[in-house]
């Protein structure tokens, strides 16, 4: 079969243009004046998105507000999944693979990576500034606050402890685990310091949109071997009804069934990243835990 000299010069260009968007998160201005073939132009956007989905898993690792904030934005351009929210409690239920399962782009684990949540005025959070800021952001959603000068928990993560943050999510019944995992070398200092050893959110997670997840947070669960007393080992707590999230939107003049008191809405999923922005405009980056 011959390959025209065009089909390989666009080859060569795109190939140029990947080079170019190495260095820069803009898009490349390579091709403007002039409409690619199809298969170029995929090829050329799955580079680009390539390259954007690397930066930003380096700069949420480093925790780098302004640069994650900015490739947020420009991932959710190249979106390729036009339905995030397909297969969660059955949503969207024509999108089946050739064996007839559902495709469910948010199942499985996912580890946090970063989120502006509870304090967006920092650019870069210790360890314990990080982990407290989950825990925070959890609770304040129905205005349950932990005093953070208290230094039962603002001085509770000891150095040497290490934090993993992220959730195992079943789609075919919206049920979400969200947990705070914290490990490290035994010590009689380290053991003080630790608040827990695991804390655990249970989430109904609602499909409201092909875009849209509404949250109801159901209960909670904190493990800790060092607790004072034994029943604070294995402790349970349930949170307020979702009819009081409703009333709560209501009050604020919303209407729930389409702005809920909790909810995200997902700008970027795929295989390996996903990206979501909360109602209250926050932003969390995840990557699969596999």
């Amino acid at each position: 079969m011959k390959t025209s000299f065009q089909t390989l010069a666009l080859f060569a260009l795109a190939s140029q243009c990947n080079a170019f968007s190495a260095t820069s998160t803009a898009s490349p201005a390579l091709f403007a004046g002039f409409d690619l073939p199809a298969p170029i132009a995929k090829f050329q956007e799955g580079l680009q998105r390539k390259n954007l989905k690397k930066q930003l898993i380096e700069a949420a690792e480093s925790k780098n507000e302004s640069l994650v904030l900015s490739l947020v934005d420009e991932l959710a351009l190249l979106n390729p999944t036009p339905i995030p929210t397909l297969g969660m409690m059955g949503y969207g239920l024509d999108g089946t693979t050739s064996n007839g399962s559902i495709v469910a782009p948010l199942e499985g684990k996912w580890e946090l990576l970063y989120t502006n949540a509870f304090d967006a005025e920092a650019p870069a959070r210790t360890q314990e500034e990080f982990v407290k800021a989950i825990v925070f952001s959890t609770f304040a959603i129905y205005n349950i606050y932990i005093d953070s000068s208290d230094e039962t928990f603002g001085e509770s993560v000891a150095k040497g402890i290490e934090a993993k943050t992220g959730q195992r999510i079943d789609a075919s019944s919206g049920n979400c685990i969200n947990y705070i995992q914290l490990d490290g070398e035994e010590s009689e200092n380290n053991n003080k310091k630790r608040p827990f050893d695991l804390l655990e959110i249970t989430i109904n997670m609602i499909p409201m949109n092909e875009k849209r997840i509404r949250l109801d947070f159901i209960k909670g669960r904190a493990l800790n071997d060092n607790a004072p007393f034994e029943f604070l080992k294995d402790f349970t707590f349930n949170f307020p009804p979702p009819a009081f999230g409703d009333l709560l939107a209501r009050i604020r003049g919303l209407d729930p069934s389409v702005d809920p008191q909790t909810y995200f809405d997902i700008l970027y999923i795929d295989d390996e990243v996903r990206a979501h922005r909360t109602g209250e405009g926050k932003i969390f980056v995840q990557k699969r835990d596999n």
